[in-house]
């Protein structure tokens, strides 16, 4: 459970503790749009978040008293929180909200999960409400909260300079290993660009920038490095399994088809470059294997290599596991920038290649060989 995670902590900058909901008049509202928007703001090292219900703290000693939550009145639902922030925002962190058992009563964890490429987060339209006094409490458009320790910045104040600067160093990846760095430059495809010769015909150079950075690229292999291997030159499932990794749908294919023909991969390089360093090179195999896509406004798929899936430190299982990599998120770059006009591809999703691996060979290779071992190495006559 996430709250034996949590329970040991005491109030810190990724961490608050509220006895109760907070009301749903609108000075609860603006508490609660407050707490989260310097929650999403903190400078915390913990990528999440937890605002946790029911929880009420003993400053003095750490201690934790649990008040039952669920007969309370205020208590909200993951949709309406969503929708209360989208009321003043129009960029909301991912917001989760988890009920959980302890003891004989429940709590509830609001967990925050914001995004660096989004620092910071502000209103778009004021949160106010009226006191029973007549003061006014407001939390205003575009200033820019933040939590420090278990300190918020209060609601008639903006966060420090030093805070402010370290947010949009965070919005730029400065906090992060320089690997870290680049998965999250290549979460943001659209502002990568890949310059074009005057007359578009040849690309005039083989680097992808990114363009808020300069300093980060990619660069692909000058091609009398690259490797292309037609399939149809596979004479057993073995070796083009080796190759390719494709699944065995794909060998039946080939073999009871006439239009593998011109299918091919091509093995090739990609350096990942920061401020003139090389950092690290990956292997990338591009698949071209028009008719079985079913699209003949083709483009070039690309997957990782298998060497680098194989010897991943990460077990693939399915194809939820490749998309974790930093390698795949190179593959999709490449696959953005290779689409042609009239593509049928809706969503220009290079997931979709993914579809035909064969995961129970890279669950365990050795095993699987053995398994299959009666056909795998048996050649097929294929009728051309």
């Amino acid at each position: 459970m996430l709250w034996d995670k949590l329970s040991a902590s005491v109030e810190n900058d990724y961490i608050d503790f509220k006895k109760e909901w907070y009301s749903k008049d609108k000075l609860g509202e603006v508490d609660l749009v407050h707490d989260i928007l310097c929650m999403s703001n903190s400078l915390s090292d913990s990528i999440d978040r937890y605002i946790v219900i029911g929880v009420e703290e003993d400053k003095s000693n750490g201690s934790k008293l649990i008040h039952d939550i669920s007969k309370d009145a205020n208590c909200r639902q993951s949709a309406n929180l969503i929708q209360t922030l989208r009321n003043y925002m129009s960029v909301i962190p991912n917001i989760e909200l988890i009920r959980e058992k302890v003891g004989k009563g429940f709590i509830d964890i609001i967990k925050i999960m914001p995004s660096a490429r989004e620092l910071p987060y502000v209103l778009n339209k004021e949160c106010q409400a009226q006191k029973s006094d007549g003061k006014k409490v407001t939390v205003r458009k575009e200033w820019i909260y933040s939590r420090n320790s278990d300190r918020n910045t209060p609601k008639d104040e903006c966060c420090t300079r030093t805070e402010l600067e370290e947010l949009f160093a965070r919005k730029r990846g400065e906090h992060l290993p320089i690997l870290d760095r680049f998965s999250m430059y290549l979460d943001d495809i659209e502002n990568w660009k890949h310059p074009k010769s005057e007359y578009e015909i040849a690309e005039s150079e083989t680097a992808y920038y990114y363009s808020l950075n300069h300093k980060f690229k990619i660069v692909r292999s000058n091609e009398e490095f690259d490797k292309t291997i037609p399939l149809s030159t596979a004479n057993t499932y073995d070796e083009l399994l080796t190759d390719t990794c494709l699944n065995e749908a794909y060998w039946k294919y080939k073999n009871s088809q006439n239009y593998c023909y011109d299918d091919c991969i091509n093995l090739f390089n990609v350096e990942l470059w920061a401020d003139n360093t090389l950092i690290e090179v990956f292997n990338i195999t591009g698949m071209f294997i028009k008719h079985f896509n079913n699209d003949r406004y083709y483009a070039t798929f690309y997957v990782p290599n298998r060497l680098h899936l194989l010897e991943s430190n990460q077990q693939i299982n399915n194809s939820s596991d490749i998309e974790k990599l930093l390698v795949w998120k190179i593959c999709k770059l490449l696959f953005h920038f290779n689409l042609y006009k009239g593509c049928r591809f809706a969503t220009e999703d290079a997931s979709r290649i993914l579809e035909i691996l064969n995961y129970d060979y890279f669950q365990n290779p050795c095993e699987y060989r053995e398994r299959n071992e009666d056909w795998l190495y048996q050649p097929v006559k294929i009728k051309y």
